[in-house]
């Protein structure tokens, strides 16, 4: 086929972090309480603090929550009127990436009429694939006692399925989808085992 008849597509990938997590909330909140910062620091009650209330997988916090819905509406502007469907989204299984995405899937996947398009129709809005392989660095852990993460199951029963979205496809679970993302996992990830991933 000549230059002339060719069909040129173009694709754009937007990259994302997740919105702000409960972990993040939980810092912020031990700076204040024991003045980070501050000639008066108190290091053992800001460790305690964090230890007690950090989570391996949490997910985001009421910041983070505002920040996923300016997301949502910043993405469902530019996604509807822009992008081919369905719109592909490759997704972290780490519990603050999905709840960071799920307002926009929510809004791309309104009909006109306002109701939830069904998500395994042809006409779907789009398509979310949940990547094993893309999780945060040293992987999922308190105080380095190592958790499997959510398996896939677990991730549509409490993230996925209750606000509509049930086409996701799972890959890259290291110990298949049955487990969680990080049952792999022997303690935290290295460095050099992190840029091999």
């Amino acid at each position: 086929m000549s230059e002339e008849g060719q069909v040129r597509r173009s694709i754009s990938i937007r990259l994302i972090r997740h919105a702000e997590s409960c972990n993040n909330q939980v810092y912020r909140d031990a700076r204040r309480l024991f003045r980070g910062g501050t000639a008066d620091f108190d290091l053992q009650g800001w460790l305690k603090y964090v230890d007690d209330r950090r989570s391996a997988d949490p997910g985001i916090s009421d910041i983070g929550a505002i920040q996923a819905k300016k997301l949502s509406e910043y993405l469902k502007t530019h996604l509807s009127n822009q992008a081919s469907r369905p719109v592909r989204f490759v997704v972290s299984p780490m519990r603050r990436t999905i709840e960071t995405i799920l307002p926009t899937l929510v809004a791309l996947n309104q009909s006109n009429d306002g109701s939830a398009s069904t998500n395994g129709s042809k006409g779907a809005a789009c398509n979310v694939m949940i990547n094993g392989f893309y999780f945060e660095s040293e992987g999922c852990h308190v105080r380095e006692s190592v958790e499997p993460g959510m398996n896939a199951n677990e991730i549509n029963a409490s993230l996925l399925h209750p606000v509509g979205v049930t086409n996701a496809s799972f890959v890259g679970f290291q110990s298949g989808e049955e487990n969680g993302w990080y049952a792999h996992g022997t303690g935290c990830e290295t460095r050099p085992e992190s840029e091999e991933r």
